[in-house]
């Protein structure tokens, strides 16, 4: 098995690892890279990798023979220093697919071996989509701790789940959509306040958002905003961004939407804008025909869950953060 580390995908590797993500799907239910990750992948959209180490570059692909069988990613950079587990020094933050047909043939071990080598020294945080009994297996067995649990959280938009809550906005407050090319800076600066200690949502930076309003899926009438309207300037206080989420199969209407991103400024919360926001969202989701919407929360966002459990979500699956501090073998 030969693994080969390149700064960025060409045209074939991409094809490659997006042929193997989708076999993983398949089979495990789950995806098994984040957006985040795809995105990197797909547009070469910088991750925080702001370098490195004796290998530094952010792609790892193992091949058997000329199969792709395995690929992974390392992520440097605050996204990953962020993390809880990387407060004592350097951190890293991975992701992990192996073929199904390649699978207990000691890959996965190779790859994880293979970005502890390239980080060195720090700490190591690597995603399990989905918490498969795989990752328990090796976590267990090789002394990675759970440092982090993000929900997935479901409910229907269907007539059996009943009619949504009427949305009420506090006096001198109004909503409208966003508009491409005047709303980004505000947008960010709220989001960057909103989730200052979120490690990957709270670093998101104008390159980021510029490349998710290039794709596909994003649909302005779906990105909403709520501003006060009581001074002389209108200022925006809260937002939900909604997502439909694209059709397996190209001819088919999608039918899942997603709360993508539901923020509200620090100086504006505990007024009931996080609920009605969120609410608007989903009667916007509603109106475009979905019948399914999920989203994902930490697990240790307490608010956050109790807001979504009264709106009729329930956890639906976990993803699972495990860490391990990475010493360099001492040379003997």
């Amino acid at each position: 098995m030969q693994v080969e580390n390149v700064d960025r995908l060409d045209a074939d590797q991409l094809r490659e690892v997006m042929a193997l993500v989708e076999a993983a799907t398949r089979v495990d239910g789950v995806a098994p890279l984040s957006e985040q990750v795809l995105l990197a992948a797909q547009d070469d959209l910088p991750t925080g990798n702001d370098t490195a180490s004796s290998t530094g570059s952010p792609h790892f692909l193992a091949y058997d023979g000329t199969h792709l069988a395995g690929y992974a990613h390392l992520e440097r950079g605050p996204a990953a220093q962020r993390g809880k587990a990387g407060r004592a020094g350097g951190a890293a933050t991975a992701e992990v697919v192996v073929d199904p047909g390649h699978r207990r043939q000691g890959l996965g071990t190779t790859l994880i071996r293979v970005l502890e080598e390239a980080l060195g020294v720090g700490t190591l945080q690597v995603w399990s989509h989905g918490h498969l009994d795989a990752a328990r297996v090796f976590a267990a067995r090789d002394r990675y701790s759970s440092v982090r649990e993000l929900w997935s959280m479901r409910r229907s938009l269907g007539p059996d789940a009943g009619p949504l809550s009427a949305v009420r906005l506090p006096e001198g407050f109004t909503s409208r959509q966003f508009v491409v090319g005047q709303d980004e800076d505000a947008w960010l600066r709220v989001n960057a306040r909103a989730f200052m200690d979120h490690p990957e949502q709270g670093q998101m930076t104008r390159l980021d958002l510029d490349h998710r309003i290039a794709q596909s899926w994003f649909d302005a009438t779906g990105f909403i905003l709520v501003e006060d309207i009581q001074g002389t300037v209108p200022v925006l206080a809260a937002s939900h961004w909604t997502k439909v989420v694209p059709a397996e199969d190209p001819q088919a209407s999608p039918t899942e939407g997603e709360v993508y991103v539901v923020g509200v400024d620090p100086a504006y919360q505990g007024m009931g804008l996080g609920p009605a926001v969120t609410v608007l969202g989903l009667v916007h989701l509603l109106e475009r025909g979905m019948t399914e919407v999920s989203l994902y929360v930490d697990a240790d966002n307490t608010p956050a869950i109790r807001t979504y459990s009264r709106l009729g979500f329930r956890q639906a699956a976990v993803d699972v953060m495990y860490s391990r501090i990475v010493h360099r073998p001492v040379p003997r």
